[in-house]
């Protein structure tokens, strides 16, 4: 058995992303095909990343949403805009929509999220992830309006998309790196949106404002019996993330990776935060297994 990888990605991140494709080629295993979904407008830029196993997947094809970039930013982000919307979403947003739309319009019964800003270390064959139960990642009991705000919003907000009721906090947390996904679980997922709201699952969950695709993906699997049935909790990232702090310099890289755990074969310096690019492709491709 097999799985894809999907990564969702745009110009900004282009050269993390290239990396994470050079990392991948090096070190990563066991898949059929790598789809790498971005907008029209980057399409061209990131075509070089193409391969025999890696597709470049037009957003717009791939959504068929009928969204505009709007020509305004606000606090640097780009927005955008279509008449069924109740208002603008933003970019990071779309990526989103584009995960789970892509995970509906591939083939294989699994698939793993690999963000742009991920970067392989050490081998990794995907494949043990392609039978037996499926993982479903989360921090137990970690979500509270004091704590995490944000995910404590993108709880509520995935209770209401799918008809439960409102969360009890604290709450888990579903958010992390390289989250494996079941098809057959996204597709009951935006079923119920569809069923719960009467609206296509894509409008739906984007007129929410703001909400979270792997809270989504968490809050559906935990409250459907089946579905619980075929995954099996983890606690542990394939991922070692930096998610905030200052930029690393090449000796903090370093020691980064050490603390990579025995079953983790990847790391995650958060793009905002500042890092060059040039020093982590050193540490994976130069220094790394």
């Amino acid at each position: 058995m097999s799985l894809s990888l999907i990564t969702a990605s745009y110009r900004r991140d282009l050269e993390s992303c290239r990396l994470l494709c050079d990392s991948m080629d090096r070190f990563v295993t066991g898949y059929s095909t790598h789809y790498l979904v971005v907008p029209r407008e980057d399409v061209a830029l990131f075509a070089a990343l193409a391969g025999p196993k890696r597709v470049i997947v037009d957003e717009d094809e791939l959504l068929q949403a009928g969204l505009t970039q709007l020509p305004i930013k606000w606090k640097g982000r780009t927005y955008f805009w279509a008449p069924w919307l109740g208002r603008p979403i933003f970019g990071w947003h779309l990526q989103q929509l584009r995960k789970i739309a892509m995970t509906l319009a591939q083939p294989q019964a699994r698939v793993m999220h690999v963000d742009s800003d991920n970067c392989f270390v050490r081998p990794f064959d995907v494949s043990r992830f392609a039978s037996g139960p499926v993982p479903l990642f989360l921090d137990p009991g970690a979500v509270t309006d004091a704590r995490l705000p944000d995910h404590a919003t993108w709880l509520r907000n995935a209770h209401a998309l799918l008809g439960l009721q409102a969360p009890v906090l604290p709450g888990d947390d579903y958010v992390g790196q390289m989250i494996v996904w079941d098809r057959a679980a996204v597709t009951a997922m935006t079923e119920r949106i569809e069923a719960v709201t009467g609206q296509p699952w894509l409008r739906a969950i984007a007129r929410t404002g703001t909400f979270s695709e792997y809270m989504l993906y968490g809050a559906m699997v935990a409250n459907d019996r089946a579905l619980m049935a075929r995954h099996e909790i983890v606690h542990e990232s394939p991922c070692l993330t930096y998610w905030d702090g200052a930029a690393l310099d090449g000796a903090a890289l370093r020691a980064l990776a050490k603390k990579l755990g025995p079953g983790q074969s990847a790391i995650a310096v958060q793009s905002f935060i500042g890092t060059p690019v040039e020093l982590i492709r050193q540490l994976a491709l130069h220094e790394a297994a």
